[in-house]
């Protein structure tokens, strides 16, 4: 089977629901949720991948770094489908963000509706396994298990001292793509699984270089690929930043499983998988870091100053997104914020 043209690729991904759904973020974005102080009048950015709440802001040392604070809910038919799995995807979406964000998770507490005691029972046990695998502690939650439907969300606490964020992408970095192409696709949902084969040890270190990353100043833009996929996860990191992107699809790497499923890549959401905006000089060495681990990482594309996101492939371009004429999920710093410079 051979990929789509261009054009039919943009019309698939704007027309596919993770796409439409990631736009539904715009009714939090055009300001029921501002930009506002948060507890010593520090400033929160909303739009990124976990709240970042400076400590020094809550009473802590100045070079004590940030709480991290996110939160997932789990797509309703995977909960009716599998609801063990929906367990297990709730804590490594977060888990996910967390790392995204350069932190390591601290804590997990869960929500738990369900229809039956024994959907209740199969949630908490995916709950259950995904924390051992993360060496992560389950503070605790809500259950109702006589509900009308059944629902599972997760909320993750975590700490970073250094950040990555989706605030802090530059003109003429690098953008990068790093992903584990030894997986399956799953039968039935969108999902790459490339991370429930591995011993619990080596996912914690895979997932550890990205506040190593971090802290050595090597990057400090990143977003988690989900369920927006690749090229969606790309939109969501470049739109805060107020930047453009020209993205090479013959660039991004593609396991065996995904010969002639292009499409089905791009829209995966992947165990392992996060998007980076790098600074061009620590673009060898940051692939040489996941390429060490038995990780893909390639430069993707190059950020521009246009905030229009082109796609090209051999001598073919075409327009994916213009920011200017529309927002994606809307998310944007106020017009005097501007990312403390970092690594080089």
């Amino acid at each position: 089977m051979s990929d789509p043209t261009l054009s039919e690729l943009i019309q698939s991904l704007r027309a596919s629901r993770a796409w439409q759904r990631k736009q539904d973020l715009q009714q939090l974005s055009a300001g029921l949720f501002p930009f506002a102080p948060l507890i010593g009048g520090e400033p929160v950015m909303l739009g990124d991948d976990a709240a970042a709440l400076p400590l020094k802001s809550l009473g802590g040392e100045s070079s004590a770094g940030y709480l991290l604070l996110a939160a997932e809910v789990i797509w309703p038919p995977l909960v009716r489908a599998d609801p063990y799995l929906a367990g297990r995807n709730a804590v490594l979406t977060n888990v996910n963000d967390i790392y995204a964000m350069g932190g390591r998770p601290l804590a997990l507490v869960n929500t738990i509706l369900a229809e039956t005691g024994e959907t209740a029972t199969e949630i908490a046990r995916g709950l259950r396994d995904g924390c051992e695998r993360y060496d992560l502690p389950i503070l605790g939650g809500h259950l109702t298990a006589a509900g009308d439907f059944s629902s599972v969300a997760a909320f993750i606490l975590g700490r970073a001292t250094h950040l990555l964020t989706s605030f802090a992408a530059r003109p003429g970095d690098d953008l990068l793509l790093a992903t584990r192409l030894d997986g399956r696709f799953h039968p039935q949902f969108p999902f790459w699984d490339c991370a429930w084969h591995l011993e619990a040890s080596v996912l914690r270190d895979d997932l550890d270089l990205l506040p190593q990353l971090a802290e050595r100043g090597l990057c400090d833009a990143a977003r988690d690929v989900s369920m927006a996929g690749i090229l969606g996860s790309a939109l969501m990191l470049l739109e805060p930043s107020r930047v453009g992107a020209v993205i090479h699809l013959d660039r991004i790497p593609r396991p065996a499983a995904a010969e002639g499923r292009l499409t089905d890549w791009l829209m995966a959401f992947p165990g392992y998988g996060f998007v980076l905006s790098v600074r061009p000089n620590h673009t060898p060495q940051v692939c040489q870091e996941f390429d060490r681990r038995g990780l893909a990482c390639e430069a993707i594309g190059t950020v521009t100053s246009e905030r229009r996101v082109l796609l090209r492939t051999g001598e073919a371009e075409a327009l994916l997104w213009n920011f200017d004429a529309e927002p994606f999920v809307g998310f944007t710093p106020p017009p005097t914020f501007r990312p403390a410079p970092a690594g080089g």
